[in-house]
């Protein structure tokens, strides 16, 4: 029998935490050797027992040595995991999918770098999900999915068989994507909006049925609002 993958969890905000949570559902996979951030967090170190490792320049001597997962939540509209991801790839780590045990993934659907499934979500048969996407809490991509890299399908969102998500998109929690759409790069969907057609690049989209919101550069920082007070969490 195999041991347990070292895993480095970069971040230790509240997504890491849920990343972190979900390499324990299978102790048997991975086992956590720490996380690093630009600065500790108590719940990872007091109540999920993570050691805490410094920050980014610390792990790097580890590059080759252990894997990595990416543990910054996504943001609307933010690049900050990309730019995060290229600075680690120069330093050529090897990026972990970590896939929670209560997650159901069809051994027919194609999984990138640093995917992260979190409890509940099922990707279906066919599925094609990019470098380090985040399918989140419950959420549903259904078979012949393809998902660009970086984008985030909230909690509880659904995504309909054949539809194509393009890169860093964000859809929101509890949200609906009709079947056999498509879906372009930097797009936004609200949260509990329900998309019936495609949706053109960068548009940022809300409702039911889901319509356009203002200039994408007005709009994000109402959506970015509702999120953590550092881009490392």
């Amino acid at each position: 029998m195999n041991s347990p993958v070292d895993i480095i969890v970069i971040g230790g905000g509240e997504h890491a935490q849920v990343v972190i949570d979900a390499a324990f559902s299978r102790s048997d996979l991975w086992q956590i050797a720490g996380f690093v951030d630009v600065r500790p967090s108590a719940f990872a170190t007091d109540s999920l027992r993570v050691s805490y490792l410094g920050d980014d320049e610390c792990s790097f001597q580890w590059a080759t040595a252990k894997r990595f997962v990416l543990g910054i939540g996504a943001r609307p509209g933010s690049v900050v995991r990309q730019k995060i991801v290229e600075r680690y790839d120069r330093h050529a780590v090897c990026w972990e999918r970590i896939i929670h045990a209560g997650a159901s993934v069809s051994p027919s659907a194609v999984l990138g770098r640093g995917v992260v499934i979190l409890a509940g979500a099922i990707v279906n048969c066919g599925a094609v999900i990019g470098d380090h996407c985040i399918v989140n809490t419950g959420a549903i991509v259904e078979h012949h999915v393809h998902i660009g890299s970086f984008t985030h399908v909230g909690p509880g969102a659904a995504i309909g068989g054949g539809t194509t998500v393009g890169e860093g998109s964000f859809i929101g929690l509890g949200s609906r994507v009709r079947d056999h759409v498509q879906i372009g790069n930097g797009v936004v969907v609200g949260m509990g909006a329900a998309v019936l057609g495609s949706i053109a690049d960068g548009q940022i989209v809300a409702g039911v049925p889901a319509r356009p919101l203002a200039a994408k550069s007005a709009a994000l920082p109402h959506f970015a609002s509702a999120f953590g007070r550092s881009a490392r969490h």
